[in-house]
């Protein structure tokens, strides 16, 4: 079977990572890759404090995968052309990621679904975005009503959770 790319973005969790499982789940091989993508790298929302944390994070999640027998995969460019070279460097059948919800990245994970198998899977937020809203399908603006609306969809259970793998 074909290996699948785990393609790490914000979400630097083994634990409860629906991207991960659904990685896991499509294959018996994952590739955990992570790509400094140059164009977010070289934005003036990025400061030497945030790129120290996230380095940081990465270096533990990558300590993490090789307690369980892998290692992170990590690249830095423009990051269409380096997902599809890691995608056919490991001749992969699947790419799995979570969704992001930026304008930037919403139109960067279109372009790229057009030409690779691209499955983003919901995971970055407690609930997917839009689903709460008014029986006229338009947003809140008053918070109280929207809060009464959003309990009503319950708590997340332990069961909700998903366990960290213990091999990758």
């Amino acid at each position: 079977m074909a290996p699948s790319i785990w393609w790490i973005r914000r979400d630097l969790r083994l634990y409860d990572n629906p991207a991960l499982a659904a990685a896991l789940q499509a294959g018996d091989t994952v590739i955990p890759l992570f790509i400094l993508d140059e164009h977010l790298w070289r934005s003036g929302w990025v400061g030497e404090k945030r790129i120290a944390f996230m380095l940081g994070g990465l270096r533990a999640l990558d300590a993490s995968l090789q307690a369980r027998g892998s290692r992170l995969i990590v690249r830095q460019g423009n990051v269409g052309n380096e997902l599809e070279r890691v995608f056919q460097e490991a001749d992969a059948a699947a790419i799995f990621a979570e969704e992001d919800y930026s304008p930037y990245a919403r139109e960067r994970d279109t372009r790229i679904a057009t030409h690779l198998p691209l499955t983003p899977v919901h995971g970055l937020s407690v609930r997917p975005p839009g689903l709460v809203h008014k029986a006229d399908g338009t947003p809140y603006s008053v918070f109280t009503p929207f809060s009464k609306a959003w309990k009503l969809h319950g708590p997340l259970t332990k069961a909700d959770l998903i366990p960290a793998p213990g091999q990758i």
